[in-house]
């Protein structure tokens, strides 16, 4: 049809607007037919549901009151359910994908009821239900919090033993860390008085910020997946290495005294990829303004050409 109607205004008998018209015409029909294959009517859902899929029930709106930086864990939906991330922060996440060793903690112990597990991935609400089948959010008083200090690292020396160790693990108080992958830890043993603290004072999710008092030396854990590929650990701006503990935390030695410290998400591919982007954004400025320069330019030689074969 698009043949027909480009001979049709060679031979003159249609005007180029009518063709314009026509061909535009068949390119959404064309278009229009295609896109019905993948997405139809029912794919498309009112703007309310869209912004809000989830209706705000009594116990988010109970538990939303707590404005401090906590977990929520809903067993009806296992690890990571939709509902609860949508107005709390999960354990799992929205996503369907996740960390593997989450996964493995979830089918070890949190799926069998180990609160220690629970406490130490900061879960501060278990919704839970009553005699009736009613669901409240029982509230969680041993949950280790965002980061604390720990007496004792306890040494293994693979994964299966660092996941195994976590069964009967006091995890305020104990750190279990595999020493075949970490073999720099200064010390395993760490005096905690009742004057330590460690609080998490600023939360933006690719930047952690945390204040920290003790007056000994000490070993702290951090209820954060942990995740070198771009996490970096920062005391008082200095960068530092950190490690894992419990198989999926971050663990930190913090020197004695009053420190800051931060995690900031700054993978390397995002580094280099501003570095191409700004280049590339100066290239292609450079690359306009040499042809608005060579345009302009060549006209006005181009003028004095002129005048010069009128001359």
């Amino acid at each position: 049809m698009t043949a027909l109607a480009l001979w049709f205004y060679i031979k003159g008998k249609l005007k180029e607007n009518l063709v314009i018209i026509a061909i535009g015409a068949l390119i959404i029909f064309d278009l229009v037919g295609v896109d019905q294959r993948y997405v139809d009517g029912d794919n498309f859902v009112s703007k309310r549901k869209m912004t809000q899929p989830f209706p705000e029930t009594a116990i988010d709106q109970e538990i939303n009151k707590d404005k401090g930086i906590y977990r929520v864990y809903d067993p009806t939906e296992g690890i990571n359910g939709a509902r609860t991330s949508y107005y709390h922060q999960s354990i799992g996440g929205y996503h369907a994908a996740k960390p593997a060793g989450l996964e493995d903690l979830f089918s070890f112990y949190v799926y069998k009821g180990n609160m220690g597990v629970l406490n130490m991935l900061n879960v501060k609400y278990v919704i839970q239900q009553d005699e009736e089948g009613k669901s409240y959010p029982a509230v969680n008083p041993d949950a280790n919090g965002n980061a604390w200090f720990v007496n004792h690292v306890v040494k293994v020396n693979s994964a299966n033993e660092e996941i195994q160790a976590l069964d009967k693990l006091n995890t305020r108080t104990e750190a279990v860390v595999n020493v075949a992958k970490v073999n720099n830890l200064k010390a395993f043993d760490f005096i905690v008085d009742s004057t330590a603290t460690i609080a998490l004072v600023d939360y933006v999710p690719n930047h952690l910020t945390y204040k920290s008092t003790n007056q000994n030396d000490g070993l702290v854990v951090f209820s954060e997946m942990y995740y070198h590929n771009g996490w970096n650990a920062y005391v008082d701006g200095e960068l530092k290495d950190y490690f894992k503990a419990d198989y999926t935390l971050r663990a930190l030695e913090i020197p004695s005294g009053d420190h800051t410290i931060e995690f900031k998400f700054e993978p390397e591919v995002v580094r280099i990829g501003s570095k191409i982007i700004l280049a590339s954004s100066i290239l292609l400025g450079l690359i306009v303004l040499g042809g608005i320069g060579f345009t302009f330019f060549g006209s006005k030689k181009s003028k004095g050409q002129e005048k010069k074969e009128v001359k």
